[in-house]
């Protein structure tokens, strides 16, 4: 069966005009679509050549496009000027809530979490993590790639990981720290509610982990740890959260888990400890750049 999504190929949009930015969506853009009874629910384009779901194979008619919904995992077929795209229509659609709050707080918070992957795509490299890339099963056209720091097995086309290599400008990445050094409080509101700055802070959570070793010797000397147990506690801390299923949703505010269970706020550990490494090296280049000026901040 031919798969218009398949291979990033053009999907001609239905009717006239498009809001796409090349005329129409392409595989593994994050879009916005409606489903009876639902609000407005984020998902990805994706191809049938992946799937090996028989119903999602008989509902394909010439036209449309593929969308893997995120949350439940569900997929749905539809006309391409019946989605939107996801950067654009965040802020408006993410607030929206009903009945479906807790299941939807849950697929935005995994949205976010592509979008925080694809931003780390830039930054990783064979040359240091060998089997991260490796040819898809089900279609040689695409990739399965492990993104440290996210789930393994991720379905990625070549010419999105090229794509984010090329958004990925030093230049504009460090601008971004100066700014946020002097604006720290717009920096951190734009890190938790805004796409460009999810992907930032993602690009720098890259960054650390590509320059710097999981073992610091260093560390370990001055305190008298074992680099290896700890390195071996830390993934063992953080399979055991990953198994409790908690889903750091901060930026959407409290979190209801379900009924009975009460209303929790999660903090990202991981977030945590980064935020404080971005907000020191922000303030030292600050100091470099701006040593004539006032910050006045929360974090120091």
């Amino acid at each position: 069966m031919a798969d218009p999504a398949a291979g990033g190929a053009m999907v001609p949009a239905a009717g006239g005009g498009s809001v796409w930015a090349n005329g129409a969506p392409r595989f593994g853009d994050m879009v916005w679509a409606k489903v009876k009874s639902h609000p407005w629910w984020p998902g990805h384009i994706y191809s049938v050549s992946l799937t090996d779901d028989e119903e999602v194979h008989r509902g394909y008619r010439y036209g449309l496009v593929l969308v893997a919904f995120f949350g439940d995992k569900s997929y749905g077929w539809f006309e391409p000027s019946e989605l939107v795209p996801f950067e654009e229509h965040f802020t408006e659609k993410a607030a929206q809530g009903g009945s479906t709050r807790s299941s939807f707080a849950g697929a935005v918070a995994e949205a976010v979490d592509e979008v925080a992957r694809r931003s780390a795509l830039a930054l990783l490299c064979p040359c240091k993590s060998p089997d991260a890339f490796r040819p898809h099963p089900s279609d040689g056209n695409f990739l399965l790639v492990d993104v440290p720091a996210f789930d393994t097995d991720a379905d990625y086309h070549p010419d999105q990981i090229q794509a984010a290599r090329q958004r990925f400008v030093p230049r504009k990445a460090l601008d971004y720290l100066l700014d946020a050094a002097v604006t720290q409080r717009d920096a951190a509101e734009k890190a938790a509610r805004t796409v460009p700055g999810m992907e930032m802070a993602a690009l720098f959570s890259a960054y650390r982990r590509a320059v710097f070793s999981p073992i610091d010797n260093t560390y370990a000397q001055a305190f008298g740890v074992d680099p290896e147990l700890a390195l071996a506690a830390e993934q063992k801390a953080a399979a055991e959260r990953a198994q409790r299923g908690g889903t750091a949703i901060s930026w959407l505010g409290p979190h209801v888990h379900g009924e009975g269970e009460g209303t929790a706020l999660h903090i990202d550990p991981l977030w945590c400890s980064l935020a404080i490494g971005i907000y020191i090296s922000m303030y030292t280049i600050c100091q470099n750049r701006y040593v004539n000026q006032s910050i006045q901040s929360n974090w120091f």
